[in-house]
């Protein structure tokens, strides 16, 4: 018998699942090379801070190429709720890089910036527009991650680990595809208008964060 999971954890056969699925679609259309991304705990200290802010994660994409391939990377800010709803807002500074050991990136978020504008175009397929399936990571790849505090805390402070590392996994799950017409009325490919009320970046995404521009 499994024992209990505890906040925000993945049961493990889910966890098997998602790392399975993520192994399937990256030969379809994630052609990107993955580098150790890594949060420190003295990171997630900064960003956290005496409230214990979410953090917030950005992908992003290096300026240099390795291998002829794009090279993911990835940036943390600290989230801060606005008001009594469920809205994070970013802190625009500090912001960190997070590679096998944390960069201060505070001084140069110019950079950061457009390192993840890189990311947005690839996700949209501009980059190799050439390629089929690129047009279609925009409805799989997100731009950020919210991160929870229970989780982080779990890590950082009930375990005092010195380190987290964040991988990725893909989830697929049924959605509901509403149409105005029965099914006999359309062939599987037309355009008749589909409807999908679940929307998954609000209340996720801070819009007016200067890392979502």
């Amino acid at each position: 018998m499994n024992s209990k999971l505890k906040r925000d954890q993945i049961p493990p056969m889910q966890a098997r699942n998602w790392r399975k699925n993520f192994k399937e679609e990256k030969e379809k259309t994630f052609n990107l090379l993955v580098p150790k991304i890594i949060l420190e705990k003295e990171t997630y200290l900064k960003l956290a801070g005496e409230n214990e802010n979410r953090v917030r994660i950005y992908l992003a994409l290096e300026e240099e190429k390795k291998s002829g391939k794009n090279v993911l990377c990835a940036y943390a800010v600290s989230a801060f709720l606005l008001g009594s709803g469920d809205v994070y807002a970013d802190y625009e500074t500090p912001v960190y890089k997070l590679e096998k050991k944390n960069i201060n990136f505070s001084n140069n978020t110019g950079s950061v910036i457009e390192s993840i504008r890189r990311f947005r175009k690839w996700r949209a397929g501009e980059i190799d527009a050439e390629d089929e399936n690129a047009k279609v990571r925009q409805y799989i790849y997100p731009n950020a991650y919210l991160l929870t505090k229970f989780e982080l805390h779990e890590i950082f402070i009930s375990q005092n680990r010195t380190e987290a590392e964040i991988d990725f996994g893909i989830s697929k799950i049924m959605d509901a595809m509403i149409y105005p017409a029965p099914s006999e009325m359309r062939s599987e490919n037309d355009d008749m208008e589909v409807f999908d009320g679940t929307g998954l970046c609000p209340p996720y995404c801070d819009e007016r964060s200067i890392y979502n521009t």
